[in-house]
């Protein structure tokens, strides 16, 4: 008799053990939390940067050096051309073409420096009408080919932007553009693209050069904090907005196959693949594989190396 009562406690002490595994497997689990993706609004944009100046707007310049003896105009003042903006110091600019006389960047079209100091303006005119920008100043020294006086042709500012010859295809007359200067990072500005040029050109951007085409933009507004020579950075909506499927990048593991994601279904984490489209700071465009109502797993990784899984409290 008392052999059978022990059997009996044996039994019932192994099946109350028993139904109490799936629990601590349970709470032997890895935790992981999950998420939603979310529906943002999308337009493929383009940025470039460039530089705020009035429209025909250009510098007067000189093919010698020169040093300027004193200026008639200020900034602010009108011109015409052919009025007077500044005299010469001959004897300086003089003493200057000759301290440059050794140098190879000494660009004068003259057979020798002698024939370049008889060729020394007594004075500088303007080029064109207009309002005059800026002045190098009284006594500058003016290199070859550097501004000695800005003259704007009209009161339009506009953004003159070079864009790369791979994009201008996506750029055309009329499209919206948002804008931020330096100056002012944190302020956006708007305006239209007003024209793009009728051939390219080549620059170097660091040690690459690439060809570019200029495009003007014209500010909607007026505003006083738009200034010639401020740089801006200008940001070119492409398409029309869409509602895209956006999910975190944690929530994303890639193997062989491709991209794949874990998906809360059923009260199991279920493997799908995914197709990735649009790239931004927090996440990536889900093309196909997901939609918002679903809850997706994060580390990925962590979940295909667990046989059971939980998902995660918020206060844990």
């Amino acid at each position: 008799m008392k052999k059978i009562i022990a059997l009996l406690c044996s039994c019932a002490a192994i099946c109350g053990v028993v139904s109490v595994l799936p629990d601590i497997a349970v709470d032997a689990a890895p935790a992981a939390h999950v998420t939603s993706p979310k529906y943002v609004s999308y337009s493929k944009t383009l940025s470039a940067n460039g530089t705020l100046s009035y429209l025909s707007q250009s510098d007067v310049t000189s093919a010698l050096p020169l040093v300027i003896g004193s200026y008639l105009v200020s900034e602010g003042d009108h011109v015409n051309a052919g009025d007077i903006i500044a005299t010469v110091d001959t004897e300086g600019s003089s003493s200057f073409i000759k301290s440059l006389g050794q140098l190879p960047q000494l660009a004068v079209a003259a057979s020798g420096l002698s024939t370049a100091v008889s060729l020394i303006p007594r004075q500088i005119t303007a080029d064109r009408s207009g309002r005059v920008l800026s002045v190098a100043g009284s006594g500058a020294a003016v290199e070859a080919g550097s501004s000695i006086c800005t003259i704007a042709g009209t009161d339009t500012l506009v953004l003159s932007v070079p864009v790369s010859e791979q994009y201008i295809s996506s750029v055309e007359l009329g499209q919206a553009v948002s804008f931020t200067l330096t100056a002012y990072p944190d302020i956006v500005f708007t305006g239209k693209v007003a024209d793009i040029a009728g051939s390219a050109r080549s620059r170097y951007s660091g040690s690459v050069l690439e060809t570019v085409v200029d495009v003007t933009i014209a500010p909607d507004e007026y505003d006083e904090r738009l200034r010639s020579g401020l740089t801006a950075e200008a940001v070119f909506t492409l398409t029309q907005p869409k509602t895209i499927c956006v999910l975190p990048y944690d929530t994303i593991g890639q193997d062989e196959g491709g991209e794949y994601i874990y998906v809360y279904q059923d009260g199991k984490a279920v493997r799908r693949r995914i197709f990735t489209g649009a790239e931004f700071s927090d996440g990536t465009e889900i093309v196909k594989g997901v939609t918002a109502e679903e809850l997706v797993f994060t580390e990925p990784e962590q979940i295909a190396d667990s046989s059971y899984i939980r998902m995660k409290a918020e206060e844990e």
